[in-house]
């Protein structure tokens, strides 16, 4: 009797983890997903899907995307079939691989009602990819370390040297970059060829306009040297930030970036990269929400998933993060209406609230930040499910980016001195 109450002691729990997991998952709370799924002992059917999930966003893809099509074999049209063929374009497409991508996600739009929300976009996407179809993976060499250094522009951002068709030009660096950008000035400065594709991009007045591309055979970026590199282009008046009389030319994405693995900027705008740099040791910080990375902090003894975004200058708290504050924090809100200055000129006005002082933890590393904004409003799609965005401000010490480890570290004090970093 004793050992038939143990099994349906055992039967009962591995229910309700299922259940546990399957709340996690549908929050978008991957961090914590991948903590429960860790824990030893399961042995459901749907924890392989999960298992499938986590390792494609944690950035190990290649697994991900077999874990997954194991999955999809017993369970081609059941509940979360839909949900798998979407991790797995994505991570096609993290990968590089357009044509494999474009046909997950046309099996997602197979499964997926007309009305869905989000199945224009995904449409939109889909015939993006189609149109790289024939484009090779982007991957990175590594020659000899260049001395290279960023620099700070007027939006807040780094600025990095980069070289087309040995022809330079300064370029944001931007982790929030689904793709590397520039404006059409640039792309023909630099001796490229612009392709119409059948998807659209949404125009700063909210006019859909068809969307331009180039291919770049080689991106050089100090040592490293990115082949088949893909570039947004853009008219020039789209990138243009008007009330700063500021022209952006170009944006060096989240593709680029991740091919090269391991890159680093220093608080005076030192850059290092590629193999020269440590890995960094301790379990994962980011995962891929799509093409963006979420980056997790500590608050309060609340853990936060923020949108990295290295081309923002200021961090943003949303809606969520609210009641991770202190209740001192709480009491020191302050409203303000302030404007926002968009590309292509547009001036966005909002609400918000002001905490004045905000102290974070990223890796162990008390952060202290100043007058940040609280959104009143959560943003709309996956972006609710996130609880701010981590800007430039926050990372005034340096950052370290690494891919392969999933890891970012808020400085670059750990790193040797190295021939690129002078």
């Amino acid at each position: 009797m004793n050992k038939v109450l143990v099994l349906l002691c055992c039967s009962c729990l591995t229910a309700a983890d299922a259940s546990h997991l399957r709340e996690l998952n549908g929050n978008h709370r991957f961090f914590d997903l991948r903590r429960a799924i860790n824990e030893p002992g399961w042995n459901s059917e749907e924890t392989l899907f999960y298992r499938g999930v986590v390792a494609c966003r944690f950035g190990q893809e290649n697994t991900g995307i077999e874990v997954l099509r194991n999955f999809l074999a017993v369970n081609a049209d059941g509940p979360l079939a839909r949900q798998a063929h979407e991790e797995i374009a994505e991570a096609f497409e993290r990968t590089y691989r357009y044509s494999d991508a474009a046909r997950q996600w046309a099996e997602w739009l197979r499964l997926t009602p007309k009305q869905d929300p989000d199945r224009e976009g995904n449409a939109n996407t889909q015939a993006l990819l189609e149109s790289l179809g024939d484009v090779r993976p982007e991957r990175c060499l590594f020659g000899p370390d260049v001395p290279i250094h960023a620099t700070h522009n007027r939006l807040g951002s780094w600025d990095v040297p980069v070289q087309i068709n040995d022809v330079t030009g300064a370029w944001i660096f931007d982790t929030g970059a689904n793709l590397s950008t520039v404006t059409e000035s640039e792309a023909k400065r630099m001796g490229l060829t612009i392709h119409e594709v059948k998807a659209w991009v949404d125009g700063s007045t909210g006019q859909r306009n068809s969307l331009h591309i180039a291919v770049a055979n080689t991106i050089r970026f100090g040592g490293a040297q990115v082949d088949n590199g893909v570039l947004l282009v853009l008219r020039d008046e789209a990138l243009n930030i008007s009330p700063l009389h500021y022209q952006i030319s170009g944006i060096l994405g989240l593709p680029v970036l991740r091919a090269i693995g391991r890159i680093g900027i220093g608080k005076s705008g030192e850059v290092v990269m590629g193999p020269s740099v440590p890995a960094s040791a301790g379990p994962p910080n980011l995962y891929f929400d799509g093409q963006s990375p979420i980056v997790e902090i500590e608050h309060n003894r609340h853990q936060l998933q923020m949108f990295f975004d290295s081309g923002a200058n200021a961090t943003v708290l949303y809606p969520s993060f609210r009641k991770a504050l202190l209740s001192r924090e709480q009491s020191h809100l302050q409203n303000k209406r302030e404007k926002t200055a968009g590309a292509g000129g547009t001036i966005y006005q909002r609400t918000s609230a002001v905490v004045p002082t905000l102290s974070i933890d990223l890796l162990g590393k008390e952060i202290e930040l100043e007058r940040i904004s609280l959104l009143h409003e959560p943003p709309t799609g996956s972006s609710r499910y996130r609880d701010g965005v981590i800007g430039m401000d926050a990372l005034r010490e340096g950052l370290l980016i690494d891919f392969p480890a999933m890891r970012l570290e808020p400085a670059l004090d750990r790193l040797p001195v190295s021939r690129s970093a002078h």
